[in-house]
C-alpha cells in the first residue's frame, strides 16, 4: 500500500476532511492534498504531525511501500548555515589635493 492510500484510509476512519486533518496536525492544507494524491512525500516530521491528529502512531505509516526506503529525517532538507552579512563598500578616498601656485 502507498502513503497516499493509507492516509486516505487512515483519514476516512477518523471522519476527517483534508480541511480538518491540516488543521489538526499543523500541516498545511496544500501538503496534506498532495500527500493525498501521491504527488509528494511527506518529511518524517509531517508524517509525525499527521499521525498525531488521526489518533495513531507513525507507525501505521510503517507499510507503505513508497516510505519503506527512508530512515526518519531522510526526507527532511538539510538546514542552510547562516553566513555573515557582507560589510558595506568602503567610502571612496578622496582625491589628493594639488597645491595651487602665486
Amino acid at each position: 500500500m502507498r502513503f497516499a492510500e493509507k492516509l486516505r484510509q487512515l483519514r476516512d476512519a477518523a471522519g476527517l476532511s483534508e480541511a480538518k486533518l491540516a488543521e489538526a496536525s499543523g500541516v498545511s492544507f496544500s501538503s496534506v492534498h498532495e500527500y493525498g494524491l501521491g504527488r509528494r512525500k511527506p518529511s518524517f516530521a509531517a508524517v509525525v504531525k499527521i499521525a498525531r491528529a488521526l489518533g495513531v502512531t507513525c507507525e501505521a505509516f510503517a507499510g507503505c511501500e513508497d516510505m519503506a526506503d527512508e530512515a526518519p529525517g531522510a526526507a527532511a532538507r538539510p538546514k542552510k548555515r547562516a553566513s555573515a552579512p557582507t560589510p558595506p563598500p568602503a567610502a571612496p578616498k578622496p582625491k589628493a589635493r594639488k597645491p595651487r601656485g602665486k
